[in-house]
């Protein structure tokens, strides 16, 4: 597949999320339930998701993964239990839009941080997915659409 990368800004945005560390083979599960956790809280206050759900990448590790399932909203939210209601600060990304299953995404990834570093740019934040289209959604893996956005600033250069 060809990636197209693209550098844009992305405001500061409310999100509701529910964050937590697991094994990387329960991520899936981890995703699916937090999603429908997170628009049934929204739904049972009324307010309204103003864009697809994302998952933010905290950390991986060899044998775990941190990660934050998000999905942004327009309104007032009470935070409840495990799920809480912040501000993600805005930031400039690069980007790429992926079409394939997730088990393909590798590709992406190792595009985008090509693009980075031959751009003189550094990652300056966690890796977010943000879901299109999902299992949910009765599409085939083949037809899954993700983009992978990188929070970039530009590269330090060392003094001599």
């Amino acid at each position: 597949m060809v990636y197209d990368i693209s550098r844009r800004e992305v405001p500061d945005q409310p999100i509701v999320a529910i964050r937590d560390r697991m094994a990387q083979a329960d991520l899936p599960i981890f995703i699916g339930r937090s999603i429908a956790e997170l628009v049934a809280h929204l739904r049972l206050l009324g307010v309204s998701s103003s864009s697809e759900p994302f998952v933010i990448y905290h950390a991986f590790g060899p044998d775990d993964i941190d990660a934050e399932v998000c999905l942004p909203f327009v309104g007032d939210v009470v935070a409840t239990g495990r799920i809480i209601a912040r501000v993600l600060p805005g930031a400039t990304v690069a980007e790429t839009l992926h079409v394939g299953p997730y088990e393909e995404l590798g590709a992406a990834y190792a595009v985008l941080t090509d693009w980075i570093e031959l751009h003189g740019f550094e990652p300056a934040g966690p890796v977010r997915e943000r879901y299109l289209n999902a299992p949910a959604d009765d599409v085939p893996p083949s037809a899954y659409r993700t983009i992978i956005e990188m929070p970039i600033a530009p590269a330090a250069v060392l003094a001599r």
